[in-house]
């Protein structure tokens, strides 16, 4: 009898989002669009805008946090396809990270934001505690969404040092509404093929992304494909 194991990671990455109109704009143009989004590590004294997309390497069977947290729609996609495509798993440190201040040690501020090729992309603070409006310590724990980026390589880091976090959002919302007529250094395009899963809300959802796929410009074969990998939220939080 084959020996069989618990997976602490999986064959596949996955990328949840919020909306259905957001998956079926992914299905349509097959590539997922690199956004600036905002990445704030006071331990590392660090405030930037990264044009990215990330992907956690969780099994489904202990998925539903992540998914409650970042959203009930998505797509999982190989990970040799990632692999293939430089998306790179985070370096994840902490306040006493011997790793993260030997190489800060190295460089200047120039380095961060004066090089298309920095490796402050790849950094994310392992968790973080905070205190909520009632009062009460709560703590994010990075650590377990095993993430991974792929970072836009061309584009510029935005410095948001000296922004308020409504400049911050202003400044970002403006370039990422350039970013709506897509640039290809922007986009990570996929074949069908590397698709493992596509993800819906409820079912009423299935019908929609099946009229999609039926109008994509690929075989009736991989259509059928396609249309086998969807798989409801409410079926993972019922059944994993």
């Amino acid at each position: 009898m084959a020996k069989i194991s618990q997976n602490l990671s999986s064959e596949s990455l996955f990328h949840f989002i919020k909306k259905l109109d957001w998956l079926l704009e992914i299905l349509e143009n097959k590539s997922f669009q690199a956004r600036y989004v905002y990445e704030n590590m006071p331990e590392a004294e660090y405030k930037a805008g990264i044009a990215m997309k990330c992907f956690c390497d969780i099994p489904l069977g202990v998925i539903k946090k992540h998914m409650n947290s970042y959203g009930k729609f998505g797509i999982g996609i190989r990970k040799s396809y990632a692999k293939k495509k430089y998306i790179t798993p985070v370096i994840y440190f902490h306040e006493n990270s011997d790793m993260y201040y030997r190489y800060v040690s190295t460089i200047d501020k120039n380095d961060i934001f004066g090089k298309n090729f920095s490796l402050f992309p790849y950094f994310k603070v392992d968790s973080r505690t905070t205190i909520t409006s009632n009062g009460k310590k709560t703590t994010e724990r990075f650590y377990d969404e095993r993430e991974w980026r792929y970072i836009a390589g061309k584009a510029d880091l935005i410095d948001c040092a000296n922004l308020t976090d409504n400049e911050i959002k202003m400044k970002l919302n403006e370039m990422n509404r350039v970013l709506s007529n897509p640039r290809k250094d922007f986009l990570l395009q996929f074949e069908f093929t590397d698709i493992t899963y596509i993800f819906v809300q409820y079912e009423k959802d299935v019908d929609k992304v099946i009229e999609t796929i039926r109008k994509v410009d690929t075989s009736q074969l991989q259509q059928d494909r396609l249309i086998a990998k969807i798989i409801t939220s409410r079926q993972i939080e019922r059944d994993f």
